[in-house]
């Protein structure tokens, strides 16, 4: 590569280099979002279910023993269960969880594509190709950003912790461990 190939592939390299680190904290965001999301659901329908049986086993005894106390209960708990169902159906967690899904597979997507340009920066290839590719995921970038729901600080704090760990690195071991021989940088030494 020319020296003033370099300097003109140098802001698209660098470029490409900052929406990714900034893609991979989004993705990394909207997957602990979905995570907290996903447990939520998961609550909320266990709490569904234990309502909606506590109130099963309510009309089942106040049919089996007179008195006014156990139908008070039952309608107290009937009362409960259909309440929070309401408020389950109109708080969507599980749309959350859905859009937040979608949002990290989109920005997944987009996180290997600019891998490939800045791959693609390092072999000789016209900078209006590149430049063109650029702008291309960047448009791309654009729509998912537009669409994509708000995370929280907390979901923001749990990526920022999961990548500074390294959760997104690899060792050349561990890459090769789960190739196939012949794909592998380093093979098994031959007998």
């Amino acid at each position: 590569m020319t020296p003033s190939n370099r300097d003109e592939i140098h802001p698209i390299l660098a470029t490409a280099r900052d929406l990714f680190g900034r893609v991979v904290y989004t993705h990394e965001t909207h997957e602990r979002e979905r995570i907290i999301w996903s447990g939520k659901v998961c609550t909320t329908n266990r709490l569904n279910i234990t309502l909606a049986s506590a109130t099963t086993i309510l009309a089942v005894v106040s049919a089996a023993l007179p008195g006014t106390a156990v139908l008070i209960l039952t309608a107290i708990s009937a009362g409960a269960t259909t309440g929070f169902a309401l408020w389950q159906a109109s708080s969507d967690a599980a749309g959350k969880e859905g859009q937040h899904r979608v949002a990290a597979k989109e920005l997944l997507w987009c996180r290997q594509q600019l891998m490939m340009l800045i791959a693609d920066c390092r072999i000789p290839l016209p900078i209006n190709q590149l430049r063109h590719t650029l702008e291309i995921i960047n448009r791309e970038l654009h729509a998912v950003y537009k669409f994509a729901p708000n995370t929280s600080p907390e979901a923001f704090k749990q990526a920022e912790a999961s990548i500074k760990g390294g959760h997104y690195s690899l060792s050349d071991d561990e890459v090769d461990a789960m190739l196939p021989e012949a794909l592998r940088t380093q093979r098994a030494s031959q007998p």
